[in-house]
């Protein structure tokens, strides 16, 4: 059983079940051929044989953003690279959630994490000038009836006194799950407000801290389908989680409201190098460029996948209709793509691209409600994924990624 309105959350995994299930392997820093990678397309493939279907071939400029919302969705993403990762917070959550991270409000985007425990519709009333938030949750055990749950969510508002009312005011939402809640003390923290709600073993607290309203929700499922309860545990776990965040957003400086507009959409033009996401597929996480630490929020595994980053010195990873990792150099992505694109226990070799024999597929055979089909290749420092529930699709997205970056150069 999963949180009260959890059967709002899936509508099918990521891409990345290959790079999660390589990453679970030990990596050994002396893999690889001593081949020289190539920097240049490979001069037998002829990108216009290439069957890209209805993708773009050519890099993108993504200029400024062109609406409030999108301006206010890159801000959260921007915050989601100095949040703390759920394992910096607690060692024993070594488990990502797959879920959306960046958001705005109830209305203009699929709704926070946070809103599987707490009632949504007084938000935007309790929220005066809220920009956008990121949630980054993290669990115990990769079942969730084994495990305890952290979700971990900053909102960020245009001023102190804004951030300040609003904690206040989103501090009474009421709860999904049926049981009592009780207000609790938080010992280090007595800005914060607490709530418990002991028949869930869920406690949920409220936090102003500058611009931001920290809001922190620890769960402990296993206790629930035991008949446990453990609320010191829990009241520990949400004030490191606190101390943590705040600590960390220290260093980071959110940008001025009114100059949202104007900030590029792109980074190191890493989204206009990726394929565009078309319509009709998932928006529950939206497009977007990360660092290293921003984009480990998105793995299930992050302690495997954090050594591959560092491994193969991968810096920045876009999140489009493709994704597309960014790594130290040639060799490191050759090295990369090597490891990920092997055949596992659950997915199996399949046909790779008409056209483009370096790229390789695979498909997935599992119980996980992950994408079926994935395809990987790697050019210069770049190592792509795609993903689609249709081979066709699949091989069609990679194909078109290998144009673009060859168009890049």
């Amino acid at each position: 059983m999963q949180p009260a309105s959890e059967t709002r959350r899936h509508r099918g995994r990521g891409l990345s079940i290959r790079l999660l299930l390589a990453a679970a392997v030990s990596i050994s820093a002396a893999c690889g051929s001593d081949t020289d990678s190539k920097a240049t397309s490979d001069p037998s493939i002829d990108l216009s044989q290439l069957d890209v279907g209805k993708y773009a071939t050519k890099p993108r400029d993504l200029g400024v953003p062109n609406s409030q919302d999108l301006a206010r969705f890159l801000e959260a993403e921007r915050l989601g690279n100095a949040m703390p990762l759920p394992n910096e917070i607690d060692p024993g959550l070594k488990f990502g959630v797959e879920e959306p991270h960046a958001f705005l409000d109830t209305k203009n985007s699929h709704l926070s994490p946070i809103f599987h425990w707490l009632h949504e519709e007084t938000f935007a009333e309790a929220a005066k000038n809220y920009i956008s938030g990121f949630t980054s949750s993290g669990q115990s055990d990769k079942i969730y009836n084994l495990s305890y749950r952290l979700v971990n969510t900053v909102l960020l508002f245009t001023d102190e006194n804004s951030a300040r009312d609003a904690a206040a005011a989103l501090s009474q939402s009421e709860f999904y799950g049926d049981g009592p809640v009780d207000p609790v003390p938080l010992d280090n923290h007595p800005n914060s407000v607490g709530r418990w709600q002991p028949s869930q073993q869920t406690l949920v607290s409220w936090t102003p801290s500058g611009r931001y309203v920290l809001i922190t929700i620890a769960s402990h499922r296993e206790n629930v389908v035991t008949g446990a309860s453990d609320l010191p545990f829990l009241s520990t776990l949400v004030q490191k989680a606190i101390d943590t965040t705040a600590t960390k957003l220290e260093s980071y400086k959110p940008s001025p409201p009114d100059k949202l507009m104007t900030i590029p959409v792109d980074i190191d033009n890493m989204r206009g190098r990726a394929v565009k996401r078309p319509d009709g597929d998932s928006f529950e996480n939206v497009p977007g460029v990360y660092d290293a630490h921003g984009a480990l929020t998105f793995m299930e595994d992050i302690e495997a996948v954090a050594k591959m980053y560092s491994d193969y010195g991968v810096d920045r990873v876009a999140f489009d209709g493709t994704r597309l990792f960014r790594t130290r150099d040639a060799e490191s992505a050759r090295k990369m793509f090597e490891h990920i694109a092997t055949p596992e226990r659950m997915t199996h070799t399949t046909d790779s691209p008409k056209g483009l024999p370096v790229a390789k597929c695979f498909e997935y055979r599992g119980p996980e409600p992950y994408m079926r089909f994935s395809c990987y290749l790697h050019y210069d420092r770049f190592v792509a994924e795609s993903g689609s529930q249709q081979l066709v699709d699949a091989q069609q997205r990679i194909s078109a990624q290998y144009a673009i970056l060859v168009n890049s150069k």
